[in-house]
């Protein structure tokens, strides 16, 4: 599995206004340097969305591989977009939801830039170079009430990609307390880098085998 990860040190991060680095884009999507981590800035490409909150190219055979079951799609609701959830069978994952994030507004053209840079995540961020070919992030949310791995991939898109691992209930009951503003903001972080340890691999190992399926040949540098 050609996962690239680095965490986000503030103290080596490239100002915004620094050319950041990367090859010209291509089809298939050409590799990414590990050093683009360090920069605010992203270089990448404006390629139309490659998924559409369905199941498409989530075959039974693709998702048994990595021991997963069946995908259903989700509809929209009050709460949002729909998805595409598939069922885990993990004790770290009862689901994988797989979803759009589009920009939340018309004075952002992408949904990825925000992410990247933190906006929102003071508890946790990760950024990564996924599958060699895509600008990622892992955070920590509290759907529910319970601790989760997400996973936001750039596509080269204005929307991006995320996948959001669903922890079983009895599982996240292992775990303390860790949203910190039910803690007076005081964050565990101890505790929320070890839940991230024990919940992040079997979410990045079930989006990659999906990414395959959803975006062959894609990256944050393809071209369409």
């Amino acid at each position: 599995m050609k996962i690239r990860l680095a965490a986000l040190l503030a103290a080596t991060v490239v100002a915004g206004c620094s050319t950041p680095p990367g090859p010209p884009p291509g089809k298939p999507a050409p590799k990414l340097p590990a050093e683009a981590i360090a920069y605010d800035g992203l270089k990448s490409t404006n390629r139309k969305f490659p998924f559409h909150n369905n199941c498409d190219g989530l075959t039974p055979e693709l998702l048994s591989s990595v021991g997963m079951g069946e995908a259903r799609v989700v509809p929209p609701g009050p709460s949002g977009p729909g998805f595409c959830a598939i069922k885990g069978s993990d004790r770290m994952l009862e689901e994988m939801w797989v979803q759009e994030k589009p920009t939340p507004n018309t004075s952002e053209p992408r949904y990825f830039p925000i992410v990247w840079r933190g906006a929102g995540q003071a508890q946790y961020l990760r950024r990564m170079i996924f599958a060699d070919r895509y600008y990622a992030t892992e955070t920590i949310d509290f759907y529910g009430g319970q601790p989760g791995c997400y996973l936001t991939v750039d596509t080269g898109s204005p929307s991006a990609l995320q996948f959001r691992g669903i922890l079983p209930k009895e599982t996240a009951e292992t775990y303390p307390e860790l949203n910190y503003t039910m803690t007076g903001y005081k964050v565990d972080r101890a505790g929320t880098d070890k839940f991230m340890a024990d919940a992040c691999p079997i979410v990045e190992k079930v989006a990659l085998a999906a990414l395959g399926g959803i975006d062959p040949d894609g990256g944050s540098l393809a071209s369409d």
